[in-house]
């Protein structure tokens, strides 16, 4: 779908011109800035044919500075609504929920999906998409609207949330999630083989003990975790190891509360506990939150992470200093890399709905009609047609300048605005569209080839690929590694909300597993100390009935798996 064409700015030229001729200082500057909200708000209005109108908008895992880059401009021209966005935090959330006070559009945690319906905070969405959802109206939506109104309804069968992120994924460009570290530290190491948590602790105390300080004095530490996603942290290394609660490396279901051999929970534990054994625990291992870890990582002191993101900025910094200086992925022949698959459900904790709260429902339904639109997509995913990509023999092509802004990142990579709602995105990177392109045009062998950057050369050299995330996608190939294409997505997103006790015993048992981690990790003088502290919090989670939210999930799991066999 072409996108419309931009209006012309004369009212701001004028404006400019006017403060110039009769120098009129702040009140010419304050004259303009008013004439150019006014045009942008005339822009939406001739581009939609609505009335314009703000929006709180709560989305996952986004910052704040998506605001005003060109791709949020652009939706805004496009759709007539201006988001006022607010990030998702947890605690937050609960508070808004208790007190009927939740924004116009959130993202639906998978856990409050009962809640929400029975409580009335979300309204049925089936009469909005047929006035205000053309999109959603295609064949392409079909199949996930209708696992919505099967799966996500409370078994009403209303249809109360729209998907994100449907459809096929595969690597990208480079593989985010896994054991990210300094290249060119563990390229002075001699490229160590790492085949277990101990080979990871290892390596980075090495790291430490070789880099101690940052230039300006400050101590470096090896290993930190962010706290403001939940219990994301402390269970993230099952994003390498592969275990949680179906575990990809046995494709059974297991505890992860109490299984000490194989659980995420446990896995970061131990990874921690051995951190600290080793000096290179970060003190603030437990309080950080994201945008700490990224500051952590600006400014040198920390050379690890479970994922990139913390990183792009650091990276942007450090290739000035050096060819091979950043953080990269490093491909372990072992576990689970979080990628691939495909999905009717899209992402958990990410569907959109719209709060009772809303005064504007149906100006909301268009603001998630185009995110999740073959055109807002490629936005969202590409960036803006004519802008940062066009049409080249009738195929969707990024422009080179696009490239080599990515490739060199920095705050003008950041002002484009591209990929920092993929989170948002209606439909995955690896979909093909009307137009034959796929979504996020980034992801094709033309552009790969042409965005290395020194640090990515010499690391696709090392291990003889084209691109860095080829280099794991072998090890899946060579049947070493496993990927999101072993685990049962769909099943897993068909699990109904847990009823008001079963909630109550993981929020308990949650709670005492955020309070009792620092107790295993920091309190434990040794090995046997370790296990102890371990075993005594695992009984405790047993008492506060970590067993019987177990016999719930494998309960559920199993008929959602025959519901969905049977559909």
């Amino acid at each position: 779908m072409k996108l419309p064409a931009r209006r012309p700015r004369l009212a701001i030229l004028m404006t400019v011109m006017l403060t110039v001729l009769t120098g009129c200082g702040d009140a010419g500057e304050k004259a303009m800035k008013q004439q150019n909200a006014r045009t942008e708000t005339e822009d939406a209005a001739l581009t939609t044919g609505k009335e314009p109108v703000t929006l709180k908008v709560q989305l996952s895992s986004v910052g704040n500075d998506f605001e005003n880059t060109e791709v949020y401009n652009e939706i805004e021209r496009l759709t007539g609504v201006k988001m006022n966005i607010e990030m998702y935090d947890e605690q937050k959330f609960k508070v808004e929920l208790a007190g009927g006070d939740l924004p116009d559009i959130i993202q639906v945690p998978n856990k409050n999906m009962k809640e929400l319906i029975e409580g009335g905070n979300i309204i049925p969405l089936d009469d909005l998409i047929k006035t205000n959802g053309p999109e959603l109206q295609q064949p392409l939506y079909e199949k996930s609207l209708d696992y919505m109104r099967t799966f996500w309804s409370d078994n009403t069968n209303k249809l109360y949330m729209i998907p994100v992120q449907i459809g096929s994924s595969d690597f990208g460009f480079e593989q985010q999630v896994g054991f990210n570290v300094r290249w060119d530290y563990y390229k002075e190491l001699g490229y160590p083989k790492i085949e277990s948590i101990d080979d990871m602790v290892n390596v980075l105390a090495e790291m430490v003990e070789k880099h101690g300080t940052t230039k300006d004095g400050k101590k470096v530490y090896g290993v930190s975790m962010w706290n403001d996603w939940g219990t994301w942290g402390i269970r993230s290394m099952g994003l390498i190891t592969g275990n949680g609660m179906y575990n990809v490396n046995t494709q059974q279901l297991v505890n992860d509360y109490t299984n000490a051999e194989h659980s995420s929970i446990w896995d970061t534990a131990l990874f921690l506990y051995k951190a600290q054994q080793k000096g290179i625990l970060d003190p603030d291992a437990f309080t950080a939150k994201y945008n700490d870890i990224v500051a952590k990582a600006s400014e040198g002191t920390l050379i690890s992470s479970i994922a990139t993101w913390p990183f792009t900025r650091a990276n942007a910094e450090l290739l000035k200093e050096g060819p091979d200086k950043g953080f990269v992925t490093i491909p372990l022949e072992w576990g689970f890399t979080n990628v691939g698959g495909t999905s009717v459900s899209g992402w958990s904790d990410r569907a959109f709905a719209i709060s009772a709260n809303c005064k504007y429902p149906e100006r909301a339904m268009d603001l998630i009609n185009f995110l999740v639109s073959e055109q807002g997509s490629r936005l969202i995913g590409s960036g803006i047609e004519g802008v940062h990509w066009d049409y080249v023999d009738s195929k969707p092509v990024l422009k080179q300048a696009t490239v080599a802004l990515a490739s060199a990142g920095g705050d003008d990579w950041k002002k484009t605005g591209i990929g920092m709602i993929a989170n948002q995105q209606g439909l995955s990177d690896y979909s093909k569209l009307s137009d034959g392109g796929i979504v996020n045009l980034f992801n094709t062998p033309e552009v790969f080839a042409t965005k290395l950057n020194s640090l990515n050369k010499d690391y696709v050299e090392h291990y003889g690929v084209k691109y860095p995330a080829e280099a794991y996608k072998r090890l899946v190939e060579q049947g070493k590694v496993k990927t999101l294409a072993n685990i049962p997505q769909d099943v897993l997103s068909a699990m109904p909300s847990q009823p008001d006790d079963i909630k109550r015993i993981q929020t308990k048992v949650d709670e005492l597993l955020v309070k009792g981690m620092p107790v295993v990790v920091l309190g434990s003088e040794n090995d046997d100390a370790f296990k102890a502290n371990r075993q005594e919090l695992i009984d405790k989670l047993i008492e506060a009935g970590a067993n019987t939210y177990f016999d719930w999930f494998k309960r559920e799991y199993e008929q959602s798996r025959a519901r969905l066999a049977n559909r």
